[in-house]
């Protein structure tokens, strides 16, 4: 009763009709050949972006077993400079694997959007080039990282020795 007297059912309706599914599409989906070309075009990045990520990967494990087994091996105690040269080599395909990955995400996202009607090519294109531009901001931040990384371990190494 009180919640009725401040006209909540008005509101609660009218939150309702606000909030209605989108069905159908909202445009009309290029199909000219310059379209059907640039959508080919990020289907063939998108699917080397995701075989380069497994590379990148594969490397990174690789590394990392080098480097154990150089560790293993070696019977003097270089441990320190053999794990700091195996982390990094090991951490920066590995981290560029996984952000080649969380890259993916949002284009197969707009790529979808633009299949289903909800997005012009244009627009598809430009947040694909937007994520690409982010992506390489971020490997420029890994690659400054595992350079500091890299002289902080050559500096720990030189003091202690």
């Amino acid at each position: 009763m009180f919640r009725q007297s401040f006209g909540t059912k008005k509101y609660e309706r009218d939150a309702a009709e606000a909030h209605q599914e989108i069905t159908g599409p909202t445009v009309e989906r290029d199909l000219s050949l310059l379209a059907n070309e640039t959508r080919d075009v990020l289907e063939t990045m998108m699917k080397n972006v995701y075989s380069l990520s497994k590379v990148l990967a594969g490397l990174g494990l690789v590394h990392l077993g080098l480097g154990a087994w150089i560790s293993y091996t070696m019977n003097n105690s270089p441990v320190a400079e053999v794990s700091i040269q195996s982390l990094l080599a090991f951490g920066l395909p590995f981290s560029l694997a996984f952000m080649l990955r969380r890259a993916l995400m949002p284009m197969y996202f707009f790529k979808k959007m633009e299949e289903q009607g909800r997005l012009q090519i244009l627009t598809l294109t430009l947040q694909v080039a937007k994520n690409l531009n982010t992506f390489f901001v971020r490997i420029r931040g890994v690659s400054y990282l595992c350079i500091a990384g890299a002289s902080l371990g050559l500096v720990f190494v030189a003091v202690f020795r």
